[in-house]
């Protein structure tokens, strides 16, 4: 059934297929598992629409044409699928989608002045920022297209209040800038970055500044070190939680890892040795204990649902091609009332006491700490292991050795 769907979503109204469609085509019927999955989203999903139209040319086959309809799981499903059967060449999404949207919403400002400045700073300063195979990122790509919208947002009403007071920004007063920024909290100091941009372009002589780390101060308040601990031997223990955010939660509270490197491990980031599970969250292998290694072993041979087969991405996500989102992985922990921003804080607080920063920061995969290669070049040395502290394991109420 899946092979007769398919030819005629990707065939004109004469049923012949559509030659650069074919390869869409062969990509979905290539694993005869995703036959029930792909029945699925050839009946159900709001995108076959679009494929039809791209079949019978009233659409362009481009990823720019899919990020035109309303954004949403189908519209970046369609397009990763467009990219990993090689339809269309890979670009990232994300970056395609904001550029259709700042069209569409620059086009409602009323000063064409403020266009033209909104253009700019996107073309030089926010749309370079992703990356240019998003499927191939290390970052959450999705989170950066949401910040930066919000971010171009809150420029614009900056620049129209501005407007409102027969202001520039060559003219505004300082403490008048301080007090406006002041009164949007958080939002305001977004402001940041448009600001300094703007300084170096010689239109402004304004200061603003960055939030600061609350790494000391909000994010360890909310948490102690015994919740850390409980919330790691809970995780060891749930299996109403998904597998995925089991581990990813468990690498974040021991270690103090960004959920944003957690989710961007790849495959060949674990080393079994054995009955020992390694991983690389930096530059040099972490012998895990034995209770993390063997869940993170489950994950390793999980059996990918859907279209997602590939064996890039430790943390798989919903889109072919694509790691796991961060949101994704923190909802089922923060349901679980896991604080995982606040005890990965707690944690790098107590790694910090005992370890070097050079140590502290091959642990973390925290390159801007210590000058080092995303990718590795060599399988890594297991006879040169770091010597990291060793958790105590009455603290997990359990007997396995961690």
């Amino acid at each position: 059934m899946a092979p007769r769907l398919l030819r005629t979503l990707i065939s004109n109204d004469d049923g012949t297929p559509h030659p650069q469609l074919l390869a869409l085509e062969s990509y979905l019927l290539r694993n005869e598992n995703n036959a029930d999955a792909v029945v699925s989203w050839a009946r159900r999903s709001p995108m076959r629409r679009v494929i039809h139209d791209m079949a019978t040319n009233h659409t362009p086959i481009s990823l720019r044409a899919v990020a035109e309809h309303p954004a949403g799981g189908a519209t970046g499903h369609l397009a990763a699928l467009l990219m990993e059967s090689g339809v269309v060449p890979t670009e990232n999404f994300d970056r395609i989608r904001l550029e259709v949207w700042q069209e569409e919403y620059f086009a409602t400002l009323p000063n064409p002045t403020d266009r033209s400045l909104l253009k700019q700073y996107s073309a030089w300063i926010v749309n370079p920022r992703f990356a240019h195979s998003a499927h191939l990122s290390t970052k959450d790509e999705s989170l950066r297209h949401r910040g930066s919208k919000a971010h171009l947002i809150a420029v614009a009403e900056l620049l129209g209040t501005l407007d409102d007071l027969n202001l520039d920004l060559g003219t505004i007063p300082q403490r008048i800038f301080d007090a406006y920024v002041a009164n949007r909290g958080r939002t305001g100091k977004q402001l940041t970055p448009f600001i300094r941009w703007a300084r170096t372009r010689g239109l402004t002589r304004l200061n603003s500044e960055y939030l600061k780390s609350d790494l000391g101060a909000s994010g360890v308040s909310g948490a102690s070190d015994d919740e850390r601990w409980a919330w790691v031997k809970n995780l060891l223990a749930a299996e109403d939680i998904g597998l995925s955010s089991r581990v990813g939660g468990l690498l974040a509270l021991i270690y103090g890892t960004a959920l944003t490197r957690v989710v961007s491990l790849r495959c060949e980031a674990v080393i079994l040795d054995g009955d020992s599970t390694y991983i690389l969250l930096g530059t040099d292998p972490i012998k895990l204990p034995d209770a993390v290694g063997s869940l993170l072993r489950q994950l390793l041979d999980a059996t990918p649902t859907g279209f997602h087969d590939d064996d890039t991405w430790l943390f798989k996500g919903r889109r072919p091609g694509r790691h796991l989102t961060t949101a994704a992985l923190r909802l089922p922990l923060t349901k679980k009332g896991i604080n995982i921003r606040a005890a990965k804080n707690v944690a790098l607080v107590n790694l910090s006491r005992d370890l070097p920063p050079s140590v502290l920061a091959d642990l973390q995969g925290n390159f801007r700490l210590r000058r080092g290669t995303l990718e590795c070049t060599k399988r890594p040395r297991l006879d040169r292991l770091p010597s990291y502290p060793t958790y105590d394991r009455t603290r997990l109420g359990i007997n396995t050795k961690f």
